[in-house]
């Protein structure tokens, strides 16, 4: 039976991969991103609004009416922090934060009601360990997990589910580190988001053994606070 998907940051990388996927089984999607739509299909309907905009919210309360079984949320940015300039690190928690978290707020009244619905974001594997390079990033990223884990555990006997989806090295515009190991294809990570709509994880991690490796980091990063 096909279904209805709400997904933020649709235009290009993991979500508009998605799109292509949820389309080709006829699936039906209605895509809000600050682009375009990189992807055109009947069975897609596409809104260009910023996350991080005032308007955001008032756009999605007028598109809960669609019904929606499951609402990806892709959206994020993030880049390296070069001091003196600080402009943009709050922007990054408003966009892979706070965006994220109304949108959850704006869908889960009538999600409630009908006691179903898939919420599933895209956070990182970056949410496990302390990063200078770009601290806000690391940061808004743990704040997701956190959250997305809570409240997953909140609504789990509502008929809710939802889902952390952190993922290593993508190769998309958000990848910019200078050693990226064990990177995936976009198509590849799509197919792991598509597959989690199936199976409703509360945690899905890929790759593990990177997922391993870097939460020893963070061991050995906080052995270091602690001596510090």
């Amino acid at each position: 039976m096909a279904k209805t998907h709400l997904i933020i940051g649709n235009s290009d990388g993991i979500g508009a991969a998605v799109t292509s996927l949820l389309t080709a089984r006829g699936d039906r999607i209605v895509g809000v991103s600050r682009s375009p739509a990189s992807v055109e299909d009947g069975l897609i309907s596409h809104y260009v609004q910023d996350v991080s905009a005032p308007g955001y919210f008032d756009l999605l309360t007028t598109l809960v009416h669609h019904g929606f079984d499951t609402c990806i949320y892709c959206a994020g940015v993030g880049s390296l922090l070069k001091l003196p300039d600080v402009s943009r690190e709050s922007l990054v928690f408003e966009v892979n934060v706070v965006a994220m978290v109304r949108t959850l707020e704006a869908l889960l009244p009538v999600w409630l009601e009908q006691r179903r619905g898939h919420f599933i974001a895209l956070s990182s594997l970056a949410d496990d360990f302390y990063n200078s390079g770009a601290p806000s990033y690391s940061a808004s990223k743990a704040a997701m997990s956190n959250y997305l884990l809570s409240m997953g555990l909140k609504l789990r006997k509502s008929g809710i589910a939802l889902t952390n989806v952190r993922f290593g090295f993508v190769d998309t515009k958000m990848a910019n580190a200078p050693f990226k190991p064990m990177m995936m294809t976009r198509d590849a990570a799509a197919a792991k988001v598509v597959r989690c709509l199936d199976t409703r994880p509360l945690q899905f991690t890929s790759p593990k053994v990177m997922g391993a490796v870097v939460h020893l980091l963070r061991l050995a990063q906080s052995i270091r606070v602690w001596t510090t």
